[in-house]
């Protein structure tokens, strides 16, 4: 629907320039009439690339540019200063532009090059209509490049803090599941299939002891706490969210580094913390390029995490404060392996209704987990 609205208002912008040569005062000079062929062509070329696909950055910047000197060439092609200055309220549209998808720094920039532009025709208006008539159409040219920019600019940070705090937990400020599924699929389909994905499940053994013994604020304070741990200690480019109670996420390009290394350093940066409290690590991994040719990339982080969790859950049988990592998740998930899912009433884990019978004993998926084990004195 963007590409849409900017590939038409683009379009008629594009038609003005060439409409004008057929007016009743055209431009008069050639290089009027050149000027106001420069302008339609850019604008066409702006419309273009709107049409071929949605423009990256760079791109974007260059269209930004391109579209503010064509509707300068268009202006200044113009004989009647009247109609000139009328002009010059056009560039409100770019200079909204810019304001929703570029920094202010560029919006500012675009502003001199309006108050540059329409300044000619002012000049020339002045001998024709005066000073009051020149300084009310200024004015209105001033007005609406001012308003539309800086009111849209206000909107979109009052709109991106409000979206900032949905993303995130309020108590550890880590993402929260939905951010979280987000932020790993645009992590798993950005490059070009290269690369592997880790999912770390983390859950804190013996939390409820902590909360039964010592009350929920100090419990509250170990969950924030292991939250700036996460941050701290997580391998660069992690995406961590908490996936509710003392459950947390960690999703990453494992690079250079190994599962085992990655999980271990979480591990380790939970049991460091002051508070009676350790933490259950698993993980599991998926290349990016399955991600890319499967059926979706939340499906893909849907299987990885209840793998994930399922290595969790071995650690914890074991003792707790150490890793398991899920090696065949090239296998299909049976419902064996997903042991629990998410419960959009009670906001937790919660374990899967019996289908067809009980649910296998964890132990029949255990030949698919690595058995290597990391003593709590690691």
């Amino acid at each position: 629907m963007t590409r849409g609205v900017l590939v038409a208002v683009t379009l008629c912008l594009a038609v003005v320039p060439f409409a004008m040569l057929l007016g009743s005062a055209p431009p008069v000079s050639t290089l009027d009439r050149t000027l106001s062929v420069a302008a339609g062509i850019g604008g066409m070329a702006g419309a273009a690339l709107w049409l071929h696909r949605f423009p990256s950055k760079t791109q974007s910047i260059a269209f930004s540019i391109t579209a503010s000197l064509s509707i300068a060439c268009a202006v200044l092609a113009q004989s009647d200063p009247l109609t000139a200055i009328l002009g010059c309220t056009t560039f409100a549209t770019i200079s909204g532009y810019i304001a929703l998808f570029h920094t202010p720094a560029l919006m500012v920039a675009n502003l001199m090059v309006v108050l540059a532009v329409s300044a000619v025709p002012a000049v020339a208006l002045v001998d024709v209509d005066g000073y009051v008539r020149t300084a009310s159409a200024f004015a209105v040219v001033l007005i609406g490049n001012v308003a539309v920019p800086y009111g849209v600019q206000i909107i979109v940070h009052t709109l991106g803090v409000d979206l900032l705090k949905a993303d995130r937990d309020p108590l550890t400020g880590l993402y929260n599941r939905r951010a979280f599924y987000r932020r790993t699929a645009a992590l798993a389909t950005a490059g070009d299939g290269d690369g592997t994905l880790l999912i770390a499940m983390i859950d804190l053994d013996e939390f409820k002891r902590l909360n039964d013994t010592l009350g929920h604020t100090h419990g509250d304070l170990a969950l924030a706490a292991v939250g700036r741990a996460l941050r701290d200690h997580a391998p660069r480019g992690s995406v961590i969210g908490r996936a509710g109670g003392e459950e947390f996420l960690v999703a990453v390009d494992v690079g250079q580094s190994t599962p085992a290394a990655i999980g271990q350093g979480l591990c380790k940066a939970i049991e460091v913390l002051p508070f009676p409290t350790t933490a259950s690590v698993g993980t599991a991994c998926v290349t990016f390029h399955e991600v890319l040719t499967g059926d979706g990339p939340y499906e893909a982080i849907t299987s990885v995490i209840a793998a994930a969790d399922a290595a969790m859950y071995e650690a914890k049988r074991n003792g707790g404060n150490r890793t398991r990592h899920y090696v065949n998740l090239a296998r299909p998930l049976d419902m064996s392996s997903r042991q629990r899912t998410w419960s959009p009433t009670t906001r937790r884990w919660e374990a899967l209704p019996a289908v067809g019978g009980p649910v296998p004993a964890p132990a029949d998926h255990r030949h698919r987990l690595r058995e290597r084990d990391w003593s709590a004195s690691w």
